[in-house]
């Protein structure tokens, strides 16, 4: 479990979250900004700490210094993508 206290802000959209979830395989700050709107560096900062740390427990090799894996990333932020999709589907029924 990552050691990194942070708050993890709200996702901007369902959507959003579940399209940068199967478009990016890695993730950096404007990603995450887009993810949950607008925060200080300092804060994007911690969350990648947070994520880092899930990726040396996932055993995920980091192939880029300023991203982070999209996968372990969501694991470290509690964000469940299953949820998240099937809460998308329940949002479009009621759009329909």
């Amino acid at each position: 479990m990552p050691q990194t206290n942070v708050r993890v802000p709200q996702i901007t959209s369902v959507k959003t979250a579940i399209r940068l979830f199967y478009e990016k395989i890695e993730i950096g700050n404007q990603d995450i900004l887009t993810l949950f709107g607008k925060m200080g560096g300092r804060k994007i900062l911690l969350l990648k700490r947070a994520a880092k740390e899930q990726m040396d427990e996932d055993e995920v090799p980091n192939m880029n210094a300023l991203y982070v894996n999209t996968k372990s990333a969501y694991k470290a932020w509690g964000l469940d993508i299953k949820d998240l999709k099937e809460r998308y589907r329940e949002l479009k029924k009621l759009d329909s």
